[in-house]
């Protein structure tokens, strides 16, 4: 297999295993979970739990998609993959330390 589909399905299974272990351990009882917050740290808006956590991953394997249709090289895959699963994980880690 060439390295930059190993690459992108690596990617995204980290970033569903990142998910999944949220969901078990991340504000268990919230129906909702906190996608941005405001500069005063109160929350602006949040989606259903489950499309909170799934909505950087698909996110991330649409926009891989497209780069890679497009002809992007292994460089740029990297780039984009390194800096989704970063996004990921902070926004994994401000939902832990504000409760969801």
């Amino acid at each position: 297999m060439p390295p930059v589909p190993a690459l992108t399905l690596a990617t995204l299974a980290l970033m569903a295993l990142m998910s999944g272990l949220a969901a078990r351990h991340i504000a268990p009882g919230a129906e909702r979970l906190t996608m941005q917050w405001k500069r005063d740290g109160r929350p602006d808006w949040s989606l259903p739990r489950h499309a909170a956590l799934a909505f950087t991953p698909v996110l991330a394997a649409a926009m891989l998609a497209l780069v890679a249709i497009r002809g992007g090289t292994a460089m740029a895959m990297l780039s984009l993959c390194a800096a989704f699963i970063g996004a990921h994980a902070l926004h994994l880690f401000l939902l832990a330390r504000r409760g969801g």
